[in-house]
């Protein structure tokens, strides 16, 4: 098995090391750390910011292009982009400089302003549906979209795939497996998964059988699944999953809060598939947090006759929720169509794209040298390590090639040594901001972690 290639003595004996140098040369970010616990659970704002890492947590000062640098005075590479959600680079300059003076002309207003028109324009040319709401977060679009649905379709259940991850809403917050429907997390009700199916990606038989009731609402799905490393779809996977939704009555929802970063209009255009709706997330790579979701026309006009801002006043009459009071504001539509008139445009995809190869390839060169069957799986700009010779076609047999203390031990070994990696689950990816120089630093630093932590064939 390619997993007994990994050298587990030397791979252990790194992480020590690594973790202690770590520690040793940020005292200002633990400092700061430790103030915060005064006033943060574990010292953070938001949990993620340190219970994403296994290594203790930096403060970041400052971030322009694909570098940023923390308050020790330490410079990264950034591979994670902020996990997608920094894909142009830090503060590209068209972004900062239409939020800037949004900020300065008023940044919220609870009203549309003209930049609405153009992004949302933009949005259906790109993406290919013609009708576009923007949130807070993909968790607050994914929520909405599946109360569209079961509006529309008047059902319960949304079917997703394993390896999925759509937000921190209650109805993707769950698994059915043989003991029934169960909550993934704690403090969630006991029946948060009553309204959820979850069967494995790539497997027609599974979701034909999901399907069989006429009880699904929606299937929702990313396009291929990116958080459980990348597993792409099987060649007729989705031209025959799409015509058995439609033959259910069902909808099909697609997050492409990951994936829109990895082409000219998301996978939804690049591999012109035809779902219902469409939701967009990570405030489309600025680094401003915003989502946005698409629909047809025809979920467009229920959406229309079923929707009222929330009010206390019972009059017998019902509504979708939706919205919010920052949701759509000034300052995000701004920052919006800057994004997507200045900077993602296709020639900047294709871009990122050679720069991706150049990846996958110089990794996959690093395996070979080394003699490990291993692969690079890639699409747009974001690759990963799969420690096998074939890309893994679902979540169990993504696991079969991950070893997560093996990914960690590679983040903080990186950090070391000014880059900052991707997330235990996920690879590298370059951004708008990256260059060919650096995508070469980061394979000379990987080509050095592999002969330390293999066995050489």
């Amino acid at each position: 098995m390619s997993l007994q290639r990994l050298d587990q003595a030397a791979i252990h004996a790194l992480r020590e090391k690594e973790d202690a140098a770590f520690a040793r040369t940020h005292p200002r970010s633990h400092a700061l750390q430790e103030r915060g616990r005064a006033s943060m659970p574990n010292g953070v704002p938001m949990t993620w910011m340190t219970g994403l890492y296994e290594h203790p947590t930096i403060f970041p000062d400052t971030g322009v292009g694909a570098y940023f640098e923390d308050v020790d005075g330490h410079r990264y590479l950034d591979m994670n982009q902020v996990d997608i959600a920094g894909f142009l680079g830090f503060a590209p300059e068209p972004v900062t400089r239409a939020i800037s003076d949004r900020a300065a002309r008023g940044a919220s207003f609870l009203l549309p302003t003209e930049d609405a028109i153009a992004a949302t324009q933009s949005l259906a040319e790109r993406v290919g549906l013609p009708f576009w709401q923007f949130t807070g977060a993909a968790s607050s679009s994914n929520a909405e979209i599946i109360r569209l649905a079961r509006v529309y379709t008047g059902r319960d259940l949304v079917l997703m795939f394993e390896g999925k991850y759509h937000g921190d809403v209650v109805d993707v917050l769950g698994r059915v497996d043989g003991d029934g429907p169960a909550p993934d997390t704690p403090g969630l009700s006991s029946n948060a998964a009553r309204g959820e199916v979850t069967i494995p990606f790539n497997d027609l038989s599974a979701l034909e059988a999901a399907l069989a009731a006429g009880d699904i609402a929606c299937v929702l799905s990313e396009p291929m699944l990116t958080n459980f490393n990348l597993i792409f779809p099987d060649e007729d996977f989705w031209p025959k999953a799409q015509a058995m939704i439609r033959e259910a009555g069902s909808l099909l929802a697609l997050d492409e809060a990951h994936t829109h970063s990895f082409a000219y209009g998301g996978l939804t255009n690049l591999w012109g598939l035809k779902p219902d709706l469409v939701t967009l997330g990570k405030g489309l790579g600025t680094g401003v947090p915003f989502a946005a979701y698409g629909m047809t026309e025809q979920l467009a006009r229920v959406f229309e006759a079923n929707s009222r801002p929330p009010s206390p006043i019972e009059d017998g009459s019902a509504a979708i929720v939706t919205g919010g009071t920052t949701f759509a504001s000034a300052l995000v539509l701004a920052a919006a169509r800057a994004a997507l008139e200045e900077c993602l445009t296709a020639e900047g995809y294709a871009r990122v794209d050679l720069l991706g190869i150049r990846l996958a390839e110089g990794l996959e060169a690093i395996f070979a040298r080394r003699g490990l069957d291993w692969c690079a799986p890639l699409i747009g700009g974001r690759c990963g390590w799969v420690l096998g010779p074939e890309f893994p076609r679902n979540t169990e047999e993504s696991a079969a090639t991950m070893d997560i203390f093996f990914s960690n031990t590679r983040r903080v070994f990186m950090a070391n040594r000014g880059i900052w990696e991707a997330l235990d689950t996920a690879g590298p990816a370059c951004s708008f901001a990256h260059s060919e120089a650096d995508v070469d630093l980061y394979l000379e630093v990987s080509e050095e972690f592999v002969a330390l932590t293999t066995t050489p064939s």
